[in-house]
């Protein structure tokens, strides 16, 4: 790529550049952004003025052949996703701990095309990710250089809820979310599902899981059974038994109370991806600003998918 063309993406990409000599980028970044400080506006910026740095380092070292697989892992840490994905490409597969580690960085991209590389990495290799957080995986719908433009999350205002985006408790997790295709968003956190709800949704009348309509599974459990009961009424009113059609109406109704939606539940939509007892999940309906458009479900759960961490969920 042309110097022109990386700094276009990088401002496409990456956001604003800071002024500022090269030779005094790395001073400047550990001197107000490093050790956990990252108390300064202009920390992103210098961020993506040292990964520009790197990037241009590396394609040069890369010619030669003389890229170690440190400055590689590094480099698939990135944010910049040009950098990212260079990183990765050249890693090619997980050999330790420590591209592991990495690939598990990348994944959760901002950018569609980085995430896919990484998961590609972990699909292959790695049980411990299929089994746990691989389940939560959303792909993205862009990929080429469009692939590489960060996804673009809606803001709390969007969804009429509580803010969500800037909170330190949540962090959002871009792998498995979908704001193009399904149009929900995933985070975790490690408050209790009751605390994360009502950060969302101050107010909100909260239910747990185990309320909720019946999903597809259980739907198709119960046209079977159904379908048996018809027949058990079939054969009793063709004996003349209304006793026995009786007792078995009164009989369903009670099976059928249970799974039945009341109005509190009726437009919550169920996470499929959540392993925990029903009766542990939690949902609440949050109205939308626009009226027309179905009311947003937030639902939240403890997952050992996700390490132990609560994880929320925004359906919208």
């Amino acid at each position: 790529m042309t110097p022109t063309l990386l700094l276009g993406a990088a401002l496409l990409i990456g956001g604003p550049r800071i002024d500022l000599p090269p030779e005094q980028v790395q001073a400047q970044f550990e001197k107000q952004c490093a050790d956990g400080r990252w108390n300064n506006d202009s920390c992103p910026a210098l961020r993506i003025e040292l990964e520009l740095q790197l990037y241009d380092e590396l394609l040069r070292l890369a010619l030669n052949g003389e890229v170690d697989r440190a400055s590689l892992q590094t480099a698939a840490r990135a944010r910049f996703p040009m950098l990212a994905e260079f990183g990765l490409r050249k890693l090619g597969k997980i050999t330790n701990q420590d591209d592991r580690e990495a690939a598990l960085v990348a994944v959760d991209h901002p950018a569609p095309t980085v995430r896919a590389l990484a998961k590609q990495m972990l699909d292959v290799q790695d049980d411990r990710w299929r089994k746990g957080m691989g389940v939560w995986w959303r792909g993205g719908a862009r990929n080429g250089f469009a692939g590489m433009v960060p996804d673009v999350v809606p803001s709390a205002a969007q969804l009429g809820i509580a803010p969500v985006n800037d909170n330190e408790a949540l962090r959002f997790r871009y792998f498995a979310s979908s704001t193009e295709r399904e149009r929900r968003l995933v985070f975790t956190t490690k408050l209790t599902p009751d605390q994360a709800l009502a950060l969302i949704a101050k107010g909100g009348k909260v239910v747990d899981g185990s309320k909720l309509p019946p999903g597809a599974k259980e739907q198709e459990a119960v046209g079977k059974s159904m379908a048996g009961v018809q027949k058990e009424i079939q054969e009793a009113m063709a004996r003349g038994d209304m006793k026995a059609v009786a007792e078995i109406s009164q009989r369903i109704s009670k099976q059928m109370t249970p799974v039945m939606p009341t109005q509190e539940t009726m437009m919550l939509r169920p996470v499929a991806e959540f392993t925990a007892a029903p009766a542990n999940a939690r949902y609440v309906q949050v109205p939308t600003i626009d009226k027309t458009h179905t009311p947003v479900t937030a639902a939240a759960s403890r997952e050992e998918s996700m390490g132990g961490e609560t994880v929320v969920v925004i359906l919208y």
